[in-house]
């Protein structure tokens, strides 16, 4: 299978585009995206979990709650892209850098 080329800024961007808001929770539940809220040891600020389609938000993280939905997003929009783990992490950065830059 090809690899997509694009970047998770430039596909983020697309998302926006096609769904019409930067909301990132408004992405989510267009996507059927859900977003839970949990406390763990801060060593992960969040993760995707493919099979509930969830993105777990770890609330003693000293990041963003946007910034770290946003990224998993990413993940979540990179699944089918046939990416390598490193290429998929740098498409999350990417995607969620994209709603932390001014568009103006």
């Amino acid at each position: 299978m090809a690899k997509i080329k694009i970047s998770g800024h430039e596909f983020a961007a697309q998302v926006v585009k096609e769904i019409a808001t930067a909301d990132v929770f408004s992405i989510a539940e267009a996507a059927g995206v859900k977003i839970v809220y949990e406390n763990w040891f801060p060593v992960t600020y969040g993760e995707f979990d493919k099979k509930r389609k969830t993105v777990f938000v770890n609330l003693n993280a000293a990041e963003s709650h946007l910034k770290i939905i946003a990224h998993e997003l990413g993940h979540f929009f990179a699944q089918d892209l046939n990416l390598t783990g490193t290429e998929e992490e740098t498409f999350a950065h990417g995607f969620a850098e994209y709603f932390s830059t001014d568009k103006s």
